[in-house]
Parts: structure tokens; sequence; C-alpha cells
């Protein structure tokens, strides 16, 4: 046998090994992680209204945030150093 097959062989056998180690070990945690699950909560937390603010947009329209109350509201917050 020359080098190339030998080093074959081990990395073959090293595959096998750890696919097998990981598959028990897989099995030991799904196991586990099905027995602690998150408490649900009924009701979410009273939340806070966010202040209102008016913003122009790109064709200089004004925003006001109070506008949009009841809706969902999406907003990114840019900066530059």
């Amino acid at each position: 046998m020359n080098i190339k097959n030998i080093i074959l062989v081990i990395l073959g056998i090293s595959g096998v090994s750890l696919f097998l180690v990981l598959q028990k070990y897989s099995k030991d945690y799904s196991s586990s992680a099905n027995q602690s699950q998150a408490p649900v909560i009924a009701q979410p937390a009273a939340r806070y209204s966010a202040p209102d603010f008016t913003l122009a947009d790109l064709e200089k329209n004004g925003f006001r945030l109070s506008d949009s109350r009841g809706s969902v509201v999406a907003m990114m917050f840019w900066t530059t150093w």
C-alpha cells in the first residue's frame, strides 16, 4: 500500500467515527431539549407608546407617528461617523 491509500483509509475511519459520535450526542440532546420548554405567556406585558414626532419623507411629505396609531410601524435608524 502506498501512502495515499493509508491516508484515505485513516480519513475514512475517522469520518465514520465522527459520524457515529455525532449521531449519539444529537439523540441525547434532542430528547433532553423536548423535556424543558419555555413557559407560554397568556397576555403580553403592557407596552408604552413611543413619543410622537414628525419627519419628512423622500417626497417632502410630512409623516407623523401619531397618524399611524394602531398600525405596525417599522423604523430603521442610520448614522454616519
